[in-house]
């Protein structure tokens, strides 16, 4: 039943955090990193691949040992090309679900209620995505029959739209969806939020 195919984590975490004094995927919550919220929200599966870059030499010690590494060396031609690195990882037939490193409270609950949400899909749907009020976010599950879209787009979000109804949209409460940070500001802002759910 193609509804069972299985999905493969991708944590992007190649980009570049000019803006900020550490790589992203380091940056700190509570006693975890950014990275190791992303991994362990993903441990629906048994396969979760972590893309670096930018950071790379900085970020490999803290990745944690259950997910596997894709260095991607063309990191500066943005995230598609991370995401391009890591499909030729995995399975032609396999799902995947893009996860940005820099959203920092995405919790388990979410993850679990899109990939519940994708199982439960129309044969007509290839993409889940989490909205809240009117903004989608992140992460988002794609079926491998779209895969092939990705290899030859200028960008992720031009496939993702290309066709509005393959789309299954799933409501959520929480605005953790769309939080992500690039800057100290924004970080700091996502901090309190952490701190204040705690």
């Amino acid at each position: 039943m193609r509804n069972r195919e299985e999905i493969i984590p991708i944590i992007l975490a190649a980009g570049s955090s000019r803006a900020l004094p550490f790589p992203k995927a380091l940056a700190r919550f509570g006693k975890k990193t950014a990275l190791d919220i992303a991994v362990e929200n993903c441990s629906f599966s048994r396969r979760i691949l972590v893309v670096l870059g930018a950071d790379a030499q900085r970020v490999l010690p803290a990745v944690p040992k259950s997910s596997e590494v894709v260095i991607n060396r063309r990191w500066r031609e943005g995230q598609l090309s991370s995401l391009q690195a890591a499909l030729k990882r995995i399975d032609p037939d396999a799902a995947f679900l893009l996860y940005p490193v820099d959203h920092g409270l995405i919790t388990r609950k979410i993850v679990a209620q899109l990939v519940r949400a994708f199982r439960a899909r129309s044969a007509s749907e290839e993409i889940v995505m989490p909205r809240r009020r009117d903004a989608d976010g992140h992460p988002v599950i794609v079926s491998a029959a779209v895969r092939p879209e990705f290899l030859e787009a200028g960008t992720a979000r031009e496939v993702i739209y290309r066709a509005p109804e393959r789309i299954r949209v799933l409501n959520v409460r929480t605005s953790s969806i769309l939080e992500d940070f690039d800057t100290m500001e924004s970080y700091e802002q996502c901090l309190r939020k952490f701190k204040t759910r705690r």
